[in-house]
């Protein structure tokens, strides 16, 4: 019998070697160590930090509100993220007109829920998405995914953020300078559609326009058309479309009547016609029981600027159900009062977008938070994008 205890007090180097082969060998066994004789592990390499940077927008990026804290940035045709934007439930998005920067209008507290209050014009750069400056800003309006409540003017020079304290106001800030250049006060009137240069339009109370003119300084110019809509009976949607390019305005009334409208400091209103009608069906009417395709939704139409149509989220209802989601998307050309084609879509949605090149995609968000990607010439599903989307989205306007 060998007495170790012995051993190791005789020759105490020889039991500590002892003790570490067998650690060793234990070990290797542990983790399935290389026999003798095979190549060694390679050594780990530090891992090297860096930022990467993004494209320029392209015509098929798609960002929809997610998860209450972000606009994610999705290549829509690979199907993959490819960045997030913060913002809050309250935030709103617009992407500068030299696709350099993204500008998001926010409103935090120092105590997540309450203490001071922070209303601010976040600056993030449009490659890196970092974030570049921070301009304080008036009370802004408080509304969870309003596209309207926020917007830059075509030359990149003006950001417009509509205020409600409990007055109506909107704020223009200086974007060379980075700073509130002035705030003009629009009574009765709200949300902002900008126009092909020099100032924006407000919907107002009594179904007319107010017209704001501005171009730098102090002096101001406001006008105000008559009404052109019957606000107490068949209402407009806030979500009216603006082509910024143009300045052309489509506005669309909760039976389905379509306003174009080229805006300006003495906008030209034309005539009405009916989404129905241009599919060969009878006009909607405002009758609690009275049957009708209908337009709802929360983000319900999107403008294709290369073809110029105007696509429709469309449901089966009667009046006063104008954010009931919609089980069809009808394409329409304004030009002609004519439908194009009716795209049934797979689940029912609450909000859609469409690109506004030549070759669109067409976006529907569920309300789960899905969002299906279509081809709009067939109706064809692309692929679904699980991407918890709120239903407030934009896609760059190039």
């Amino acid at each position: 019998m060998t007495n170790t205890g012995s051993t190791a007090r005789r020759f105490p180097a020889l039991a500590r070697a002892t003790l570490a082969a067998a650690s060793v060998a234990a070990s290797a066994a542990c983790w399935g160590a290389a026999p003798a004789g095979a190549a060694p592990t390679p050594v780990l390499q530090a891992e090297q930090s860096d930022v990467a940077t993004l494209p320029s927008a392209a015509a098929h990026w798609f960002l929809p509100a997610t998860l209450d804290q972000s606009y994610t940035i999705y290549d829509a045709d690979a199907g993959r993220i490819l960045g997030t934007v913060p913002a809050s439930i309250l935030g709103n998005i617009a992407l500068s007109p030299d696709h350099g920067k993204f500008y998001v209008a926010d409103t935090i507290w120092s105590r997540v829920d309450h203490g001071t209050r922070q209303d601010l014009l976040q600056v993030y750069d449009a490659h890196s998405l970092a974030l570049l400056r921070e301009i304080p800003l008036p009370p802004r309006a408080l509304a969870v995914y309003k596209q309207q409540d926020f917007d830059v003017s075509t030359d990149g020079n003006w950001a417009y953020a509509f205020n409600m304290s409990p007055a109506t106001s909107v704020t223009i800030i200086d974007l060379a300078h980075a700073k509130v250049a002035r705030t003009v006060d629009i009574p009765g009137c709200a949300l902002i559609f900008p126009w092909k240069s020099g100032g924006f339009s407000s919907l107002c109370g009594d179904g007319s326009l107010t017209d704001v003119g501005y171009t730098g300084g102090n002096a101001v110019t406001i006008t105000h058309t008559r009404p052109f809509f019957d606000a107490n009976n068949d209402p407009i949607f806030e979500q009216g479309l603006v082509d910024h390019a143009t300045g052309r305005a489509l506005f669309v009334s909760y039976t389905g009547k379509v306003y174009a409208a080229t805006l300006g400091q003495h906008p030209a209103i034309a005539a009405p016609w009916s989404i129905q009608q241009a599919a060969g069906q009878p006009a909607a009417g405002t009758g609690v029981q009275e049957l009708a395709w209908r337009p709802g939704g929360l983000q319900p139409f999107a403008w294709n600027r290369a073809s110029g149509h105007l696509f429709v989220l469309m449901h089966a209802g009667t009046y006063w159900t104008h954010k009931t989601a919609g089980t069809e998307v009808w394409e329409l050309d304004p030009a002609r009062h004519a439908l194009v084609r009716r795209i049934d879509l797979p689940h029912p949605a609450r909000g859609i977008a469409v690109t506004s090149d030549a070759s669109p995609l067409l976006f529907a968000t569920a309300e789960d938070g899905a969002v299906t990607v279509l081809d709009p010439a067939t109706g064809a599903v692309r692929r679904t994008l699980e991407a918890h989307a709120g239903p407030m989205s934009i896609v760059p306007d190039l």
